[in-house]
């Protein structure tokens, strides 16, 4: 056995480095995964309060770093078709506030890792796109709540120092339930934009609606 070890040491020492090689790469290989799902952004999209339309429509940054929420652009579905807006400007849904600071104004802005921001309720949102009236609106249900059938809420941002865009969205039906329009998610949870396809259409949708 001893002979044939000194007869075959220069082979074993080559599978020995290669073995070794491997359990380093294998290592490096689970340090830069960890490193990548710490990097990697996550909006989650949840309902507060109560299950209807008022409820509040909340977007927490549950990613390592502070996310700047660019854009909300909401899509309707509705017995006449979609209808797609921007509702990032809360403006002119909600007067509530004394207009002193922009963040009575506009749901844009940075949010810290951890923390969580109310966009408004769900149904000051959707009712900002059924009074939409653009060129391209087409007449009947879109304008009435009796054509909703579901809604999908995009939330479109910029993540630390990268400068591509990150999302995520959510996607609602809306029921009746002893009269009263109630929300129903179609996931357990948003759904993270992170492809590179992905990340175009989301490009593409910001561009259409600048």
């Amino acid at each position: 056995m001893l002979e044939w070890i000194s007869d075959n040491s220069a082979l074993i020492n080559v599978v020995a480095n290669l073995g070794m090689l491997a359990i380093w790469a294998f290592y490096l290989q689970m340090l830069w995964s960890g490193f990548q799902r710490e990097r990697r952004p996550r909006l989650l999209i949840t309902r507060g309060l109560r299950g209807s339309l008022d409820a509040r429509c909340l977007v927490t940054n549950m990613s390592r770093d502070t996310v700047f929420i660019r854009s909300i652009i909401v899509s309707l579905e509705t017995r006449a078709g979609r209808l797609r807006y921007p509702v990032t400007d809360i403006e002119e849904i909600d007067n509530s506030g004394s207009g002193a600071g922009v963040r009575q104004q506009t749901r844009q802005g940075p949010i810290a890792s951890g923390e969580m921001r109310d966009l408004g309720s769900f149904s000051a949102i959707v009712t900002h796109v059924l009074d939409y009236e653009g060129p391209d609106d087409p007449p009947g249900p879109h304008n009435h709540w009796d054509g909703l059938e579901g809604f999908t809420v995009h939330v479109i941002g910029v993540y630390g120092p990268d400068d591509v865009s990150i999302g995520a969205r959510r996607s609602y039906d809306v029921v009746r339930r002893n009269g009263e329009a109630c929300l129903r998610p179609r996931t357990v949870d948003a759904i993270q934009i992170r492809s590179s396809k992905e990340r175009r259409e989301i490009d593409e949708m910001l561009r259409e609606d600048l």
